[in-house]
């Protein structure tokens, strides 16, 4: 298996390489991750634009920022997906101490009450075990 090579996309003099080199057509993006691959592929089809066809310095730097505004937010989307996937995972883990509860429990109500808690987690959905607990209360 091909081992990746690390880049930090987050320094700003490498990133400005990057960029230079996707404008002139010289960069290999082939490897970078799929946000920076999408703006470096589409850099380098506005420096083909400026080179060929004749689009004007102006147009290419608006449409260079806009092309970065579009990167940062993918960049913004991705991390809260990794982060939304570390509070899943966190979950998970956290449910092996309600598991074990569930069969160490002594009465029925005990077992129903860590088994809302368990399924809260499992399905994500915070809040489910305590709107259950209080509508059975509420109907006993």
């Amino acid at each position: 298996m091909k081992q990746r090579k690390i880049i930090h996309f987050s320094d700003p003099g490498l990133f400005a390489q990057f960029e230079d080199q996707a404008i002139d057509g010289v960069l290999d993006y082939s490897e970078f991750p799929p946000e920076e691959y999408r703006y470096f592929s589409k850099l380098s089809r506005l420096g083909y634009m400026n080179r060929h066809k004749g689009w004007t310095k102006e147009i290419c730097e608006l449409k260079q920022d806009e092309l970065l505004r579009e990167y940062r937010e993918a960049c913004t989307a991705r991390s809260e997906r990794a982060a939304h996937m570390k509070r899943l995972n966190a979950q998970l883990i956290g449910t092996h101490d309600l598991r074990r509860g569930l069969n160490t429990a002594r009465t029925e109500g005990e077992a129903f009450l860590i088994a809302l808690e368990l399924i809260e987690k499992l399905i994500n959905e915070p809040g489910m075990a305590y709107r259950l607990r209080e509508k059975f209360r509420e109907a006993a």
